[in-house]
């Protein structure tokens, strides 16, 4: 595969892109994030055979160049292609708990989920599948039959870009002050301690 790089300008989009509601600003972030990882692949004329929300990506962000990749494709293998690229995609599941444990172990890490491309409420969604039931640091047992708590989400509440180093600062102060092992139990000892604060 001879990837090269391209003025933008110079790849064209396919006018009958029968793709449509595609997520820019998700593969915007993604190539922010992680860079341009996967080339555009386009016919002989430079027209957008497979990576048009790429395309556009790239030029929300303003890049000068591309990688594109030149099929040698007839153009009815191409317009099949641009097609079965996009429908193969539709096709892909999840394993809800493999993909919890590895969304569990990036925030080990401390990285944004954002940057995985789910939204918020999709995580809600993920993340509500399993009950739990949280230790109180101070000793009491959480039973919440009408919320489900978890440690991801109620990091992720915090992890908008303006809010998330003053979080971060405030847990480690509660972590270190209180003898506490992980991030869920100091979040769980700061609402246990507002709670005793607010008359119902």
């Amino acid at each position: 595969m001879n990837i090269i790089q391209t003025d933008i300008e110079k790849v064209i989009p396919y006018q009958n892109n029968p793709r449509k509601n595609q997520s820019i600003e998700k593969v915007s972030r993604s190539i922010k994030d992680f860079g341009f990882q996967q080339p555009i692949v386009v016919d002989k004329q430079m027209v957008v055979i497979v990576g048009h929300t790429r395309l556009l990506g790239a030029k929300k962000l303003g890049l000068k160049q591309v990688p594109v990749v030149i099929a040698d494709l007839s153009d009815k293998k191409a317009k099949a292609y641009r097609i079965a690229d996009n429908r193969v995609n539709e096709d892909s599941g999840w394993d809800n708990k493999l993909l919890q444990d590895e969304l569990n172990a990036l925030l080990d890490f401390d990285i944004d989920l954002n940057i995985t491309g789910f939204s918020n409420d999709e995580l809600d969604s993920l993340f509500a599948k399993e009950e739990v039931d949280f230790t109180d640091p101070i000793g009491e047992i959480v039973q919440d039959d009408n919320h489900l708590l978890n440690d991801v989400k109620m990091i992720q509440l915090f992890y908008e870009p303006e809010n998330e180093k003053k979080f971060r600062e405030i847990i480690e102060k509660v972590r270190e002050q209180h003898n506490i092992d992980n991030i869920s139990d100091a979040v769980l000892h700061c609402v246990f301690k507002e709670e005793k604060n607010l008359k119902v």
